[in-house]
């Protein structure tokens, strides 16, 4: 599968189309969504409507927590229809691909809202790594929230910092966080030749 990845849009719909038009000329399989399609609700039905006409899927971020899990009725009467539709969409975890996505370390629990919102940096510690490794089992992690381009193994931290395509070895374990759209950051990940390609628009 082609896979396009985006998160932490933060309703930039100008990054988001430049990011959909490009996935569309890759003729990529998924767009998938990682979480904080919300920033204050100005250009949420906007957002919603460019994300659902690709037929994204996705997980929801600490953003859009209230909009994506179990939403009250106060929420859902401010919100039109299609923003409701596709934020409830959002799954608190995916599996694409054979690849695992969450908005935070998959070590945290996406319906805890305190795990949500932890931010203690992103994982600079082996220890941390362990934790995120023994989570799941899938070879390839992806998550957003840290609005950074950063790749781990189960030896440390790589050196790459989304300036180029990476191929992820078929022997290795992989925790990949893509840069945030909102910066003008998104990938495009191929599953059967296991190469990240990240592209930096701003």
């Amino acid at each position: 599968m082609r896979l396009g990845l985006i998160t932490d849009i933060h309703e930039q719909v100008e990054f988001l189309q430049h990011a959909l038009d490009r996935f569309a000329s890759e003729q990529v399989d998924q767009v998938v969504m990682i979480g904080d399609v919300f920033e204050t609700g100005e250009r949420i039905e906007e957002t919603c409507r460019l994300l659902a006409e690709v037929n994204a899927v996705g997980v929801w971020g600490n953003h859009d927590y209230g909009l994506s899990f179990e939403p009250d009725e106060r929420v859902c009467e401010k919100y039109a229809a299609s923003v409701i539709d596709f934020m409830t969409s959002l799954r608190p975890r995916l599996e694409v691909g054979g690849c695992h996505f969450s908005h935070v370390e998959p070590r945290l629990d996406p319906e805890n809202v305190a795990d949500l919102w932890y931010f203690d940096g992103p994982p600079d510690e082996h220890g941390k790594l362990e934790r995120i490794f023994s989570a799941v089992t899938n070879r390839v992690m992806f998550a957003g929230h840290f609005h950074k381009w950063l790749l781990a193994t189960t030896d440390g931290i790589s050196g790459w910092r989304g300036e180029g395509p990476i191929r992820l070895h078929e022997k290795q374990r992989y925790f990949v966080v893509v840069g945030a759209l909102c910066e003008g950051r998104f990938a495009l990940y191929d599953t059967e030749a296991s190469v990240l390609m990240p592209v930096n628009a701003a």
